[in-house]
């Protein structure tokens, strides 16, 4: 049990600050990805770039916790009790069941941000009692499913690709700081990639702010195909790789080097 705790608290305070510092560093990119997938036939607006940091900042550090205490606690369990042997497997449901847990706990704050970077809201502090106000509590929920079907395969394929380059559970040793890095910026780079069009039926479906022109994940993906195409639902797709090259490099470079040294502590 004493393993099991360990486990718990290391991966909850080495996620948090995993989390704070991509956030933090990243933010410009993020909010330049949602402006595009969010009107891509329009002018990019580069103005009030950090509108909505405070959200983010708020997030990030109960978001990156919680994904990466439920990831570990969940692999741990998995390797206790022997549910598979195969780390594919493990890693895949572990991934899984993180990512649905952390998108629970970030739904409501990536409401907000997403609509702050919008221009939707003039204050920050002022947004969540708006869209109560308009939308009901579960305004701050629009798009949820959206948020799980992106999260969950983007977490599974990062966390599937970066396990393996890691090599631990597969039969090699320990890396330097140096390979995590790179193993989760290439990790990151292909996961965000490949669920771009997701991401870009997240956007529209959180800033529709109850018109009903976006309302459920699969008619939202079929309306932009078919009214602007299907480069649109990628739209954005370069800064997202960029910004997940970058942040899965920080992310898990930050994650690694901060459960190492939590972990020393307690020897």
């Amino acid at each position: 049990m004493s393993d099991f705790l360990t486990t718990f608290a290391s991966s909850m305070a080495a996620g948090a600050l995993a989390g704070c510092a991509v956030d933090l560093t990243l933010f410009p990119l993020d909010a330049i990805k949602t402006r595009l997938q969010y009107a891509s036939k329009t002018k990019l607006k580069l103005s009030n770039i950090y509108s909505g940091l405070s959200w983010a900042m708020a997030a990030s550090m109960p978001c990156a916790a919680t994904f990466w205490t439920s990831y570990c606690s969940m692999k741990w369990v998995l390797e206790e009790f022997s549910v598979f042997e195969n780390p594919t497997f493990m890693h895949f449901t572990a991934a899984s069941f993180g990512s649905l847990c952390a998108s629970l706990v970030r739904n409501p704050f990536e409401v907000i941000k997403q609509q702050m970077q919008m221009g939707q809201h003039t204050s920050a502090f002022a947004a969540p009692s708006s869209i109560i106000k308009t939308q009901g509590i579960w305004g701050l929920y629009a798009g949820v499913l959206s948020l799980v079907y992106r999260e969950i395969p983007f977490d599974t394929i990062q966390m599937l690709l970066y396990e393996y380059l890691k090599g631990t559970d597969y039969g090699g040793s320990e890396l330097d700081l140096y390979r995590h890095l790179i193993n989760g910026a290439f990790s990151g780079a292909v996961a965000a990639y490949v669920t771009t069009p997701i991401d870009v039926a997240k956007t529209r479906l959180m800033t529709d702010k109850g018109k009903g022109v976006y309302v459920h994940f699969l008619p939202t993906i079929k309306k932009i195909y078919q009214a602007e195409g299907i480069r649109t639902l990628w739209s954005g797709w370069q800064v997202r790789v960029l910004f997940t090259t970058v942040g899965g490099m920080i992310f898990f470079g930050t994650f690694e080097a901060a459960r190492k040294g939590i972990l020393s502590l307690k020897e």
